[in-house]
């Protein structure tokens, strides 16, 4: 599939669940791509809706599998303690609902250990208050800009698959790499293939 803006994310799930195994995938925010995909491609997927019902309702009616399991509450917190309180835990985090909450389910995801947690519209910086991600030091950030339309980025934070995503291209996207004034902000970000192909020519001089 060629993917648009909205579905930008797509190619990035598509090669997270060729490389890895996930089994259960928790969605926060539910879509029109996202969560056929991943209901397609996971034993077990709860997704949660935090805005619309009537978007909630219109999902649900097109989507019939007994490993879906769609939940309507606006608030991330309630979703991650209940299933603390089972004892439930997760494979994937896709954040993309409620734009207030991106970057908190990241930073709950993340305090959970969860190894593979995907960020969408990460190029949106103020309006998903992606400047407020609490990075664990074990984890690491792959960024990844969808060079058509809006170059959407979709972001990657993981605890322990990183030499395999080092080696990670994909077509129509660039790897973008940052530097931070701090642990949260970006101040400046180029693309990876640009500084590999410079650090290569360094190197035969």
């Amino acid at each position: 599939m060629e993917p648009d803006n909205y579905a930008s994310h797509l190619p990035i799930l598509e090669k997270v669940f060729a490389t890895f195994e996930i089994k259960k995938a928790l969605e926060f925010g539910l879509g029109q791509f996202s969560t056929p995909f991943l209901v397609d491609h996971a034993e077990v997927v709860v997704s949660v809706e935090q805005e619309s019902k009537e978007w909630y309702e219109r999902i649900k009616a097109q989507i019939h599998s007994g490993n879906w399991h769609p939940i309507f509450q606006p608030d991330p917190r309630v979703v991650f303690e209940h299933f603390d309180a089972n004892n439930q835990h997760f494979d994937l985090v896709f954040s993309d609902g409620a734009a207030e909450t991106r970057c908190l389910v990241a930073n709950l995801a993340m305090e959970r250990n969860v190894p593979m947690v995907i960020l969408h519209d990460t190029e949106k910086i103020w309006y998903y208050k992606w400047n407020l991600l609490s990075i664990p030091a074990n984890y690491s950030r792959f960024n990844f800009c969808y060079r058509k339309g809006a170059n959407k980025v979709t972001t990657i934070l993981t605890n322990n698959n990183q030499s395999i995503l080092e080696q990670w291209e994909i077509l129509d996207y660039d790897r973008i790499l940052q530097s931070y004034s701090s642990p949260c902000q970006p101040v400046i970000q180029f693309q990876y293939n640009e500084v590999r192909s410079l650090l290569e020519r360094t190197n035969r001089v």
